[in-house]
């Protein structure tokens, strides 16, 4: 186990994609947004051929007959991007001096999914890796891809995992004039040349690529100045930068927390760390007009508006036409909450009998300003129009009560309890009956009640992305010998501790595997099927003594990574750990 994995010949290959994706019918092209991106990185992967050559890349979606050859971009360890002879020239440099941290991104704009199969409901983007000396490393598979037909219109509920959006995963921002597919801008960041929050990293649109962000529900019920300890790591995903400490924070075993229209979010950028200003996701109703909520006078629940007084709006679905409102000052919001908190009693006795007859709108700061695509730049747009309501409040035939507070919805979907939620079937959020649309009689919810103008730059469209990280190292031979392909590559998913057994589940597990804790083999692996390996633990003082020991920053737990070794000599990284 090395302190530098790249330098002793680890390489990555991470395959991003989006979680849904559009089905084209007849002879149109959808062409999957954001384009599936593969990264490669680690040791070179440029390879003697007579000369130093790059990698062949060929890139198809499951089920299609077509394909395209990968277009590979390269870039110098400081994120510089690199043309065709400073590539080469920088791949012999490496190979003289040792370095290894090339990089490089292939962006594949023009995959599709046709029609032809009716019932295929999941696809993959099929990554097949040859090195410049011919090698063939294998096809590598990215995550599934829900196929849709269009963006659902309905109402989701928070029990659909797939096409809701939900706090601290992954998502894609694209802004498109127009539907026209030549103007689709990425949210993205750009740094420079500099890793991280150093200077000159911002915002920017890009045609050519896209960066995945987190996005965080912002936790109003804290100070935004507040001094509280964050998270060291994200609550799932080690990979990723802490959380900012200003999101809500969540158990790693909690159910997964939708996001809904109104609320106040901020995007982290996965690779430089990077924070957005606060901001209140508006959802975007017909062409570039935007839905807002009721102002509401009960703070006790969860709200949601920039003032933290309105009305949340439905679950934030994949796909969807959003507007992300820039909040000017974070604190109100935490103010009005903390005010509510101190003296519930005087705010229930000063609320008017008429709000629960007529909408109102709630607090807002001027100018209000929406994240908008700028040409390449990234900015705000100020709005020129008055906020108006879209049509008289219905009546409603229960009075208002704290049952029927839409504001106390998250915390119903939180606990995930209740004999009565048993007793009866939720179609979708029928905790909400204050919120709900009857589409019948054209009432609309309290989350959707005024409207805005915020133009065609600030309208984004949102989708949660997913990646597949493959790490592996190969023995020398590989390079230049005839060495099988590094595929079918094994994973791990579930690792059980019984004491001095540990029980593996995972893919693609074979006989000549051996599980190994750092560099220290285990004992005996055993093969059970193709889903599960069982093998022995290794003796404590053993695993003591190990250099590849890393101690978790939050428990203060010693770890060391769990490997799994094939009988040739090529190590999978499994991203698991043994703690102990």
């Amino acid at each position: 186990m090395s302190n530098d994995p790249a330098g002793s010949g680890e390489r990555t290959v991470m395959i991003l994609t989006s979680k849904v994706a559009q089905k084209s019918y007849g002879t149109e092209k959808r062409f999957l947004c954001p384009p599936p991106t593969s990264v490669l990185s680690g040791s070179s992967w440029w390879t003697n051929d007579c000369a130093l050559t790059p990698p062949k890349l060929t890139i198809h979606i499951s089920g299609e007959q077509t394909s395209q050859q990968g277009v590979l971009e390269w870039y110098a360890p400081n994120g510089t991007v690199l043309d065709g002879s400073s590539s080469a020239a920088a791949a012999n440099n490496a190979a003289a001096s040792g370095d290894s941290t090339m990089s490089a991104k292939c962006v594949s704009k023009h995959l599709h999914i046709n029609d032809a199969d009716e019932k295929r409901k999941r696809v993959e983007v099929l990554v097949k890796m040859q090195l410049g000396n011919g090698l063939q490393l294998g096809t590598l598979a990215s995550k599934g891809i829900k196929v849709i037909s269009k963006p659902s219109k309905k109402r989701q509920s928070v029990k659909n995992m797939e096409l809701c959006i939900h706090h601290g995963t992954t998502i894609s921002l694209f802004n498109r004039i127009r539907s026209q597919t030549v103007s689709t801008k990425y949210l993205g960041v750009s740094s420079n040349g500099h890793k991280g929050n150093g200077n000159g990293t911002c915002f920017v649109a890009r045609t050519g690529s896209w960066d995945p962000f987190v996005i965080w529900i912002v936790d109003t019920s804290r100070a935004p100045d507040i001094t509280a300890m964050p998270r060291k790591h994200h609550p799932t995903n080690p990979n990723y930068p802490p959380p900012p400490a200003i999101a809500l924070q969540t158990d790693a075993n909690q159910q997964p927390l939708a996001i809904h229209y109104n609320q106040a979010v901020v995007l982290q950028c996965v690779s430089t760390g990077l924070v957005s200003p606060v901001m209140v996701i508006r959802k975007v109703d017909k062409g570039s007009m935007v839905l807002g909520g009721n102002h509401i006078e009960d703070l006790s629940g969860t709200t949601g508006g920039e003032c933290g007084d309105e009305s949340l709006g439905d679950p934030v679905s994949q796909l969807h036409k959003i507007a992300f409102q820039i909040v000017q000052d974070p604190s109100i919001a935490h103010n009005n909450k903390a005010s509510f908190r101190a003296s519930p009693f005087d705010h229930h006795q000063q609320q008017s009998p008429q709000s629960t007859q007529e909408w109102t709108l709630p607090q807002s700061c001027q100018p209000i300003t929406y994240l908008a695509c700028l040409n390449d730049v990234v900015g705000m747009h100020k709005t020129t129009t008055t906020r108006t309501f879209i049509a008289s409040r219905p009546q409603l035939n229960t009075p208002a009560s704290k049952n029927n507070n839409p504001m106390s919805l998250p915390a119903k979907l939180q606990q995930q309890s209740g004999v009565m939620a048993a007793r009866r079937r939720v179609n979708s959020l029928n905790d909400v009956s204050a919120v709900s649309t009857d589409s019948s009689n054209g009432q609309q919810a309290d989350g959707a009640c005024w409207t805005e103008d915020v133009s065609d730059a600030a309208v984004w469209t949102i989708v949660g992305t997913d990646c597949a990280t493959y790490t592996f190292w190969t023995p020398p031979p590989l390079i230049a010998g005839n060495t099988a392909p590094i595929t079918p590559f094994p994973t791990m998913a579930q690792v059980t501790d019984g004491n001095e057994l540990l029980t593996i589940q995972g893919e693609n597990l074979t006989r000549d595997l051996a599980v190994w804790f750092g560099d220290i083999k285990s004992p005996r692996t055993d093969y059970r099927s193709r889903e599960s390996l069982t093998c022995a633990v290794p003796d404590l003082n053993e695993l003591l003594s190990s250099p590849a020991i890393v101690v978790d920053e939050e428990d203060g737990q010693r770890k060391l990574p769990l490997l799994l070794v094939r009988g040739d000599g090529v190590v999978y990284r499994t991203g698991k750990f043994y703690s102990f």
